[in-house]
């Protein structure tokens, strides 16, 4: 599972991402982040959730008016 959501008032940006060194089990990375125009983007949060709960959290943002975009860093 790859991919990134947006919050509705596009300020803050998820990005999904497998964690490639779980063995045994499928978990996902949420990193949470700003853009910033010019610089590094702004990282603020990084959770590591099972595939199944990251799924639903996807799925739970995007009910909620998150909106998928392209990579934003």
């Amino acid at each position: 599972m790859d991919g990134w959501l947006q919050e509705p008032n596009g300020r803050n940006v998820l990005r999904f991402h497998r964690d490639h060194a779980a063995r045994y089990e499928a978990y996902v990375f949420i990193d949470r982040g700003e853009p910033i125009p010019g610089q590094p983007a702004l990282l603020k949060r990084r959770e590591r959730l099972s595939r199944k709960r990251a799924v639903e959290q996807w799925q739970k943002l995007l009910k909620a008016g998150w909106r998928r975009v392209e990579s934003q860093w």
